[in-house]
């Protein structure tokens, strides 16, 4: 009996060996290290060696009780071994899991579980390494900041996740989806050919089909729609920063254009730099104040005289041209420069009306506030260090704010607007009927005045639509006890009609188009006294 279980005893110990050279060798195939190598060899090596000593028990015949002992360490040895190669597999199996988990948690976004931007720039690597065309387009959601700031930021997450993963099922098996950050997608599309333009379009198409639905989160229907900028390889660019660098381009061109979609294009290029030599010459021009502005008069309708009249900048040039303010005022608040330009302003128009005071011109002038601006911390201490000590603040300036502005950050400019309603001053919401504002907001913010877009103006003698808008207009700022203003009055018909729908006050080209100061007050003197 004590023979048998000798033999079983240095049977079990080589039968651990044999079962650990498998896990040694995978861990060698995975580690590469010769350790592991070497190891190998030896568990071979003593499963021959474990073959000899039970060769030599099975020929002895007899046990004592050393070999007892002897076998028993055989076994302890052989489970040993194979406990050691099995943990040690195990612990190695679970390392690679978790590296693996931690390189796709780097290349993963962790809101929407889609791919990230560094996963982006290695698959547009990768393409371009094995010289395989590919097409690029970035998309960006519009008002998706309105959604965050009037619903919540959880609203914003879910609605985020759920684009998503709409547009990932409906793109096409050679398109894959990345998030960017924030509301900033990519989509790469993989192509058998360079020429990608159509195949760019068509998916450009597809997205805009597919968000144009509404989504619904939590019995809130939320609609969204996307800018999109395009580019591809090789056609338009070699490298991964190259190509994601047009592509944003493309980009703020279809933001800036209000485009759903806009390829690249070289001019793209020519355009971003001629914005960066404006935005460098902005500040000089800022320091050495070259600006110049200009009033354009605003006529009150009852008896044709100058009600006020809209404070507008100009920028000379040294050839004698101007830049175009839309053009320069962009770029002004991207580098929030802006904020520096409407205190220049704002010292200018002191001054101007006080000069206007001064020639008996009860004139009240209309000064435009950015976006930039009422997000700005230091507005209200602005306007109060500038014209806290003048008496004709009530009545000689009306600040107009567009109704598009109002809506970038909605609390924070009721509490902006709030405030400087406090100090007397009045507002005017510029470019009425363009913006996304609804009623109660316009109910809730210091409203004084209501401008209606020249876009429905310049059309209410031929579209009945635009002069339905009009009516409505008016009606609802008397309802409100706002004043109106039409924009873009082109002809004495047009001023007429205005007239006699009840609008308060009118400005356009018909008028008179922006005068400097000097050619400003001949104008309001002879226009005075024309209507007395």
């Amino acid at each position: 009996m004590l023979y048998l279980f000798t033999v079983l005893m240095i049977t079990c110990g080589c039968v651990f060996l044999l079962i650990s050279v498998r896990p040694v060798n995978h861990i060698y195939k995975t580690d590469s290290n010769l350790g592991w190598l070497v190891l190998s060899n030896l568990v071979v090596f003593f499963v021959f060696g474990y073959c000899g000593v039970f060769y030599y028990f099975v020929q002895k015949m007899t046990i004592n009780t050393a070999d007892v002992i002897v076998s028993a360490i055989m076994m302890a040895g052989g489970f040993f071994v194979f406990l050691v190669t099995r943990l040690s597999l195990k612990s190695m199996v679970k390392l690679n899991q978790l590296a693996a988990q931690e390189r796709s948690n780097l290349l993963h976004d962790p809101l929407t579980g889609l791919a990230n931007r560094a996963y982006l720039m290695q698959t547009m690597q990768a393409h371009i390494a094995n010289e395989e065309p590919f097409g690029l387009l970035i998309l960006d959601l519009n008002h998706f900041k309105q959604i965050n700031d009037g619903l919540g930021h959880y609203f914003g997450d879910v609605l985020l996740c759920q684009v998503g993963r709409k547009i990932s099922q409906d793109l096409p098996n050679t398109c894959t989806l990345y998030r960017l950050g924030s509301d900033e997608f990519a989509i790469v599309s993989a192509t058998t050919t360079s020429e990608n333009t159509s195949q760019i379009d068509n998916i450009a198409q597809l997205i805009h089909s597919t968000i144009d639905k509404n989504f619904e989160i939590e019995n809130h229907e939320l609609s969204v729609s996307a800018c999109i900028g395009g580019t591809d390889f090789p056609k338009l660019g070699r490298s991964a920063d190259i190509l994601l660098g047009q592509a944003n381009l493309a980009l703020y061109e279809s933001k800036k254009s209000t485009s759903p979609f806009t390829y690249y294009s070289p001019a793209l290029e020519t355009s971003a730099a001629d914005n960066l030599d404006i935005a460098t010459r902005l500040k000089q021009a800022i320091a050495l104040e070259e600006f110049e502005l200009w009033y354009q008069p605003i006529i009150d309708l009852s008896d044709g005289s100058v009600k006020g009249a809209e404070a507008l900048i100009r920028w000379p040039q040294s050839d004698g041209s101007y830049t175009v303010p839309d053009k320069f005022i962009k770029i002004a608040e991207q580098s929030l420069l802006i904020t520096q330009i409407t205190q220049w302003v704002m010292n200018i128009v002191k001054e101007d009306i006080h000069l206007f005071n001064q020639t008996n011109l009860s004139l009240c002038v209309h000064l435009n506030l950015s976006v930039k601006d009422l997000q700005s911390s230091y507005l209200v201490d602005n306007i109060n260090a500038v014209f806290s000590q003048c008496d004709w603040t009530k009545h000689g300036l009306m600040l107009e704010v567009t109704e598009s502005a109002m809506m970038t950050d909605v609390a924070r400019v009721k509490t902006t607007m709030a405030e400087i309603a406090n100090t007397g001053l009045a507002f005017s919401i510029d470019d009425f009927g363009t913006g996304y504002s609804s009623l109660a907001l316009l109910r809730d913010l210091p409203v004084n005045q209501i401008k209606i877009d020249r876009s429905f103006v310049s059309n209410i003698l031929k579209s009945e639509d635009d002069l339905a808008i009009v009516k409505s207009t008016i009606y609802l700022a008397k309802q409100l006890s706002c004043s109106t203003v039409a924009e873009g009055v082109e002809d004495t018909q047009t001023g007429q009609l205005l007239k006699s729908l009840g609008c308060d006050h009118a400005q356009g080209y018909y008028y008179s188009k922006p005068l400097k100061r000097e050619s400003f007050l001949e104008f309001a003197d002879s226009h005075r006294a024309a209507t007395q």
